[in-house]
């Protein structure tokens, strides 16, 4: 059901309307507003019809209408909605409220209304805020506006992540008047498409019904003092919410107009021309460099990345700022599958921190770990779709060469492959000319290498399909959904009774999920990259340069870089600054894959006098962990084990403190398992 039709609605029930007023007062075709019409037609409800094409307006319930916005018939809340809906009534003042007006809205009886109230005042005593009653005035929200406000909106956005909450917040609107949340929101989608602002769909109703809430507060109980009132009238978003406050209020109060600015700022979207948001462009760019030192990955599209950050960050920033929760239900899945990611980008993000003087929440934090992941996974495809260059080595015969290539060739399109070779010629091959060999035997290289037969079954197609896929990422070639896996089989197996298809796709997914877990598990840990032969500890003076060199000495003996590594190093020290120090006496010196990495690798250097990163005394390094990353993910799951060790401080003091390597190990190995 269209909202528009409220403007319908809310006049007086049976009154005559022409199809043509009810265009203009819907700004609805007449197809959709007969069809909406006829929608409310019900036994109960019938639209009574002219001759002349006019009809009468159908009395409908605020509650009616309600559920016909959200198709909600039976509603029961749960205690957390109860709570934030009484709130939102005592707040709204639209009326005197009393405990029957709780108990008949909310369908409760008189001794849960009581503990619902009871437990509410509690919650709101953390804030400040109390929920006050008597006789005269009934149930007011009283303390801070701003706080109080603040509440109100962070109630609205979680009463709308369900469909009972939307519910609720409408019914109470709709018995104001039934057009009250309809006028709101096309007002904002109006106003701030004038003033050339993109705002989020998703973000509107939430805006609309914060606001409708608080229109009457923002004539009675007007804010007297708003920080950064001057840098809100400056943007161009203040154009949208003056006239906004036009639409509704006969005064001009400035504070009000920057108010509306502010909730307007928390869901923009897209580009900002604002040159007072330059600072915010600023910390857009060191978020992502500190993002790239302390997840050792460097992103290769910098400019297209930072503006996505910035039109992201723009309204984080004001949301954090001022204490506006933004609902993640995707918090939990990104916490646990992209841990190492989520944990990164929490640490890179102190800078917007910093800017806002507020910790950042963790569902905005999901959100930029989101944006990091996204990106990580966009280069990832993007080396996956530079063309692949096979050999084929295949000593059994003409024929047998033949057939393999054919069948390779069908499996893989996006692979080239050249022509198939003996052993004797694979020895005369330049090893820069391919990046992988598929061999019918057994074949001593560098480069990654697949075990096939010449003629081989579906089975052994399909696993040798899904390890190409896993490991060299060809585009094009997935795992079969646990969906299409069961409806390919069906017709060829009998279920036993009971079981339906849905329990075969949960658990064929559940199966699926599990290997998934497997493959993620493998990436190395610290522990395994970090052996004793990695470790070393120096009592001697050391230059910077000979710090590195030293830290990077033990993946040059075992092969994992080659020495030009080590000079690339040190050469983007010279070139970029002290980046590469993470915080609290730790350096992290990386370069990139191409620059020497042979194998994925970690050393460390344990120094006993403090060495001075770039001659300087403010980057004065105890613990170099020299990393040499394949790419962007191999190395994550360990390095992430390491920044998490030493973010407990009793962990860095006694890594500090350790004298032997045995000692490193051990403190490396605890922390690994907390």
């Amino acid at each position: 059901m269209n909202y528009k039709l409220s403007y319908l609605l809310s006049q007086k029930p049976d009154c005559l309307i022409t199809l043509d007023q009810a265009q203009t007062q819907t700004g609805l075709s007449a197809k959709e507003v007969q069809q909406q019409l006829g929608e409310l037609q019900t036994s109960k409800q019938k639209t009574k019809r002219t001759s002349a094409g006019a009809f009468y307006v159908p009395k409908i319930s605020a509650k009616q209408w309600a559920s016909w916005l959200t198709h909600e018939n039976e509603v029961i809340y749960s205690e957390e909605e109860r709570r934030a809906l009484i709130y939102l009534l005592s707040y709204s003042q639209f009326e005197v409220l009393s405990l029957f007006h709780f108990q008949d809205f909310l369908e409760i009886s008189k001794g849960t209304a009581i503990a619902d109230i009871k437990k509410l005042r509690n919650e709101l005593s953390d804030f400040d805020i109390r929920l006050e009653y008597t006789r005269k005035t009934g149930f007011l929200i009283e303390g801070e506006e701003a706080s109080a406000r603040r509440l109100a909106k962070n109630f609205v956005a979680e009463l709308l992540q369900s469909n009972t909450g939307k519910f609720g917040l409408l019914h109470w609107i709709n018995q104001q008047n039934l057009d009250r949340y309809a006028s709101w929101r096309d007002t904002i989608q109006e106003q701030t498409k004038k003033a050339g602002l993109e705002i989020v769909p998703s973000r509107i109703d939430e805006v609309a019904l914060f606001l409708a809430f608080s229109a009457d507060r923002m004539i009675t109980r007007p804010l007297q003092k708003l920080e950064d009132v001057d840098l809100m009238c400056s943007l161009t978003a203040y154009q949208a919410g003056q006239l906004i406050y036009q639409q509704f209020f006969t005064d001009n109060n400035q504070n009000e107009a920057a108010y509306l600015t502010i909730i307007l700022m928390t869901i923009v979207q897209g580009e900002i021309q604002d040159i007072q948001l330059d600072q915010l462009l600023s910390c857009s760019a060191e978020i992502i460099h500190r993002m790239e030192n302390l997840s050792a990955i460097e992103f290769s599209n910098f400019r297209e990345l930072l503006m996505n950050l910035f039109y992201h960050l723009v309204p984080a920033y004001f949301r954090i700022k001022y204490g506006f929760y933004l609902p993640n239900v995707l918090i939990g899945n990104i916490q646990m599958e992209y841990a190492e990611i989520y944990r990164f980008t929490k640490d890179a993000l102190l800078p917007l921190e910093k800017l806002t003087g507020e910790t950042i929440p963790e569902e905005e934090v999901g959100f930029f770990s989101i944006l990091f992941g996204g990106e990580i996974a966009r280069q990832k495809e993007e080396a996956a779709q530079e063309e692949v260059r096979a050999l084929i080595v295949c000593p059994n015969g003409i024929s047998s060469s033949l057939i393999l290539q054919t069948e390779l060739k069908k499996i893989f399109p996006t692979i080239h492959f050249e022509e198939a070779s003996s052993v004797d010629q694979l020895q005369s091959i330049s090893e820069e000319s391919y990046d992988v060999i598929f061999s019918t035997i057994q074949v001593e290289t560098a480069k990654r290498a697949y075990l096939v037969k010449p003629l081989m079954s579906q089975l052994e197609k399909n696993q040798l399909i899904n390890r190409v896929q896993q490991e060299l990422l060809i585009p094009g070639f997935s795992l079969p959904s646990a969906e299409e896996i069961v409806d390919a089989l069906l017709p060829y197996i009998t279920v036993k009774k009971g079981v339906t298809k849905e329990k075969l796709y949960k658990t064929l997914n559940k199966k699926m999920n599990r290997l998934i877990e497997k493959k993620e598990d493998r990436r190395p840990m610290l522990t395994e990259l970090i052996t004793p032969e990695m470790i070393q500890l120096s009592d001697q003076p050391l230059e910077w340069e000979e710090a590195i060199r030293l830290t990077a000495q033990p993946l040059v003996t075992q092969g994992k870089i080659e020495d030009q590594y080590i000079d690339a190093m040190i050469n983007k020290v010279k070139q970029y600054g002290p980046f590469i120090h993470i915080g609290k006496g730790i350096a992290l010196p990386h370069a990139r894959p191409e620059d020497g990495v042979n194998e994925l690798g970690m050393s460390l250097l344990k120094v006993q006098e403090p060495v001075l990163l770039v001659d300087d005394e403010k980057h004065a390094i105890r613990l170099f962990v020299c990393l040499a990353a394949v790419d962007n993910e191999a190395h994550l799951r360990a390095l992430s084990s390491l920044t998490k060790l030493l973010s407990n401080k009793e962990n860095l003091e006694n890594l500090l403190n350790a004298t032997t390597k045995e000692e490193i190990l051990s403190i490396l190995s605890k922390g690994e398992n907390e």
